[in-house]
C-alpha cells in the first residue's frame, strides 16, 4: 500500500462543529473475524455528537438514523488493510444516559473469555454528563464484528471531568488480557491525592471478561503531589513479556514517554519506578499522547515502536522530525536504544500550529502481514479544530 505522506481523511467534521472537532483515535486489527481481507475497526472522540445543532452528517451515513443529542463514539470499518474506510456504526451510552465523550479504545478478545468468543471486540471510554460533574470508564461489548453494542459494566467511576484541578475524575481506559487470559482495564486515576497522588496509571483484573472488576493494582505513580502519570498503552512482546507506554505531565518529567516491562501484564514492579524514557541517544524525547506497538518486522525478534504527540529536544524545544519521526528499538531488556524512523503520517504538529489537540493519540497498527504500519492521527484544520487522518507505509526497519 502507498500513500502520499499527509494521509488521508478519515473523518472531516463540519465547519460548525464544536471544541476540538475530533480527537484520541483508536484503531483495532480483527484477527478473528474470519474475512478474506484484512478488517480493521477505527473509533475516536467525536464532537460534533455533543451539539445537537451540528450539521454532522455521521449518523446518516452509518445507519440512516437521526441522532440524539448525546455524544457517541463513530466507528468506521476497513476491509483492505486500512486503504480505504467506511462509516460503519455507533457506540451510544445506553447505561447512563450522559453519552459517550472521551477516550475510546477498542479491543478484539484473541481467545474466549468468560461470556465472550473469540472475535467479541470490546470498546471502553469515559461516559460523562454535560455538567461534566461526574466520569465513568465503561465497557460496551459487540459480538457481531461491530455492527451492534451492548453496556457490559463500569471499570471505575470518579469525579467532575477537570483535569489538574484538584478532582477526582478517571482517564484513558486501555483493555489487554494478563498472561492467565484474564480481561486488564489500565487507567488513570485522579481519586488518590490523600496518598500524595496528583495522578497516577493502574489497573483492575476481571475474572469473568469484565462483568466484574478486582480492587484497583498501582502500576506508575509518583508520590509528590505532582507529577501525573497517565494515557497507559500496552503491547505484548513476542516472549510473551508485556510492555507499557505512559507519559508523565508535571514539572520534573514535563510530558516525557517512559516504557515498563512486566511478566503477566499485571505486575509492573515498583510503581514509583518509571522504567526507561523513550528517547534517543542524542537526547531527543518522544512527548505526551502515547502510543506503542510490536511489529514483526526489523529482524528475528521484531521492534517496539512508540509515538507520541511530539519530539522535543533536552531543553523541551522542538526538536527536528518533530510530526514525521517515530521511535523504534529492538532493545527488549533495557529498551534505552531508541532510533528515529521516518512515520508513515506526517503532520503539523502543537509547535507548528499552536493548538494541542494535534496528535492527541497516535495509533500504530501492523498491517499487510506485519510489512507495514498503520499510522492515525488528529490533524489540524482551522481554529483548532481537527480532523482524523491515516497513512501506510513500511518503517525500512529490515
Amino acid at each position: 500500500m502507498t500513500r502520499s505522506h499527509d494521509g488521508d481523511v478519515l473523518y472531516a467534521p463540519p465547519d460548525d462543529a464544536p471544541a476540538a472537532g475530533a480527537m484520541y483515535p483508536r484503531v483495532e486489527r480483527l484477527d478473528h473475524d474470519g474475512a478474506s481481507g484484512e478488517t480493521l475497526l477505527a473509533t475516536f472522540e467525536h464532537y460534533a455528537s455533543a451539539d445537537p445543532d451540528c450539521t454532522d452528517p455521521f449518523a446518516d451515513e452509518y445507519d440512516g438514523s437521526v441522532p440524539d443529542d448525546r455524544p457517541y463514539f463513530p466507528v468506521y470499518r476497513s476491509t483492505d488493510g486500512g486503504e480505504t474506510w467506511e462509516p460503519f456504526s455507533a457506540i451510544r451510552d445506553t447505561q447512563n444516559g450522559w453519552g459517550l465523550r472521551y477516550q475510546p479504545v477498542l479491543f478484539e478478545l484473541p481467545q474466549s473469555v468468560g461470556p465472550w468468543d473469540a472475535g467479541t471486540i470490546l470498546a471502553a471510554g469515559n461516559s460523562i454528563p454535560d455538567d461534566r460533574s461526574r466520569t465513568s470508564i465503561d465497557v460496551y461489548a459487540s459480538e457481531d464484528g461491530g455492527r451492534s453494542w451492548s453496556h457490559v459494566s463500569a471499570v471505575a467511576e470518579g469525579g467532575r471531568a477537570v483535569p489538574q484541578a484538584d478532582e477526582t475524575p478517571v482517564w484513558e481506559p486501555e483493555l489487554a488480557l494478563d498472561a492467565g487470559g484474564d480481561l486488564v482495564c489500565y487507567f488513570a486515576d485522579e481519586r488518590h491525592r490523600e496518598g500524595g497522588y496528583d495522578q497516577l496509571v493502574g489497573h483492575r483484573r476481571s475474572v469473568d471478561g469484565g462483568q466484574t472488576w478486582d480492587e484497583e493494582v498501582f502500576d506508575a505513580a509518583v508520590p509528590n503531589g505532582a507529577d501525573r502519570p497517565g494515557m497507559p498503552v500496552v503491547a505484548r512482546l513476542p516472549d510473551g513479556r508485556y510492555v507499557l507506554t505512559f507519559e508523565v505531565v508535571g514539572p520534573t518529567h514535563e510530558g516525557a514517554i517512559f516504557v515498563k516491562t512486566s511478566p503477566d501484564g499485571r505486575d509492573w514492579g515498583d510503581p514509583a519506578d518509571l522504567g526507561s524514557p523513550v528517547r534517543t541517544a542524542e537526547g531527543h524525547r518522544l512527548t505526551n499522547g502515547p502510543y506503542v506497538t510490536w511489529t514483526p518486522a526489523g529482524g528475528s525478534d521484531g521492534t517496539v515502536v512508540a509515538s507520541a504527540k511530539t519530539l522535543r529536544t533536552d531543553d523541551g524545544e522542538q526538536a527536528p522530525g518533530s510530526g514525521r519521526t517515530l521511535l523504534a528499538t529492538a532493545d527488549f531488556a533495557e529498551f534505552a536504544d531508541w532510533s528515529p524512523v521516518e512515520a508513515p503520517l506526517a503532520f503539523a504538529d502543537e509547535f507548528d500550529t499552536g493548538h494541542g489537540t494535534v496528535g492527541w493519540t497516535t495509533p500504530l497498527v501492523p498491517v499487510a502481514g506485519g510489512e507495514e504500519l498503520l499510522q492515525m492521527t488528529s490533524t489540524h484544520v482551522a481554529d483548532g479544530r481537527c480532523e482524523i487522518r491515516y497513512a501506510s507505509a513500511s518503517l525500512g526497519l529490515d
